[in-house]
């Protein structure tokens, strides 16, 4: 009895040692893990999701991109629904060179869309924790970025340029930076047209001042 158990564990260990093999590969050069399942998706900036063991590989449109489960990321939109002119449509003087001028900012808000946009993505994000929770495998077979096509989610970016502040004001207020501040940064990447890359919500709130410090002030 003993020789089988000391024989299984020989092969959990083998087993063990082979994913985190197949993990670092992955991460370090960048490649899809050996050990994985696809997942095919249509109509979005990624055209196939390969989710391992530790790790995800993104095939974004023009390249691939292998992240940590833990991290966040999304494939830059490359291709855009939305007028790349539409960031062109909104005045962001409320952001300078010396920061956010917040005063201006929540006088700019119109509070129906501010309310409306919050409501929205908050209900999004409480139907996936249910939809996770309800079947827990969704979470490895599909990811979190499923959400990303849900009717809520659509809602927000359809309503357009007047989401963009309170999209904005969101995430500048918030003291967390979980989904629910993510989808809000990947709502206003889309309504506004800008290209660049980001992978955190930190991140995209630097880069999106940065355009709009070179395009959009006078």
């Amino acid at each position: 009895m003993k020789k089988y158990v000391k024989i299984i564990l020989i092969i959990i260990g083998i087993f063990s040692v082979f994913l985190v093999i197949d993990c670092i590969q992955a991460k370090v050069l960048n490649n899809s893990p050996l050990i994985k399942i696809t997942k095919n998706i249509d109509g979005s900036t990624v055209d196939k999701l390969d989710v391992g063991a530790l790790t995800k590989t993104y095939y974004c449109k023009d390249f691939k991109k292998t992240i940590f489960k833990w991290e966040e990321y999304t494939c830059p939109n490359t291709i855009n629904n939305i007028d790349s002119s539409t960031a062109q449509k909104i005045t962001w003087k409320e952001i300078t060179e010396n920061g956010v001028n917040e005063e201006l900012l929540l006088k700019n808000i119109d509070i129906d869309i501010l309310n409306e946009v919050s409501s929205e993505l908050q209900t999004l994000v409480n139907e996936a924790y249910e939809e996770e929770r309800a079947n827990p495998e969704i979470i490895v077979t599909e990811g979190w970025a499923r959400i990303l096509e849900y009717e809520c989610f659509k809602k927000v970016v359809d309503i357009g340029d007047s989401a963009m502040k309170p999209l904005y004001l969101i995430i500048y207020k918030s003291q967390n930076r979980g989904v629910y501040e993510y989808l809000c940064a990947y709502a206003l990447y889309k309504i506004s047209g800008y290209d660049f890359f980001w992978s955190t919500t930190d991140e995209f709130m630097e880069k999106f001042n940065e355009e709009v410090l070179k395009n959009n002030n006078p």
